[in-house]
């Protein structure tokens, strides 16, 4: 007989299966921005990025870096502490990264289902 406990574990291991090409911290993050929910960004950087800077968003050498390093961190405290440790433009700049890459991931999951 399952525990509610473990019923619990169960239902979230379904709720953040996918993709399952991720890591399972970053299929978390992906499934929470899906929802709208961008779990790494302070409220500041949400609220002060427009759409305007999301439709011609760059990444720059080293925030393409800083990537990598994040993708590597090994929790959600970690990740987000690298990021609040970035200037205030420069996260601004990573969330524009993160929602394209965000949207990326959606059609690559699409894919990936079919």
């Amino acid at each position: 007989m399952k525990t509610l406990s473990s019923l619990s574990e169960d239902l979230l291991m379904d709720q953040y299966a996918q993709p399952a090409f991720l890591p399972p911290l970053w299929r978390v993050i992906f499934q929470e921005a899906m929802r709208g929910h961008h779990i790494l960004f302070s409220k500041t950087v949400l609220q002060s990025v427009s759409e305007t800077q999301v439709l011609s968003g760059e990444a720059t050498d080293s925030l393409e870096e800083f990537c990598v390093h994040l993708f590597a961190a090994p929790d959600l405290k970690s990740i987000r502490t690298m990021i609040s440790f970035l200037p205030q433009d420069e996260q601004k700049q990573l969330f524009v990264i993160y929602l394209k890459l965000m949207q990326t991931l959606r059609e690559e999951n699409k894919t990936s289902l079919h």
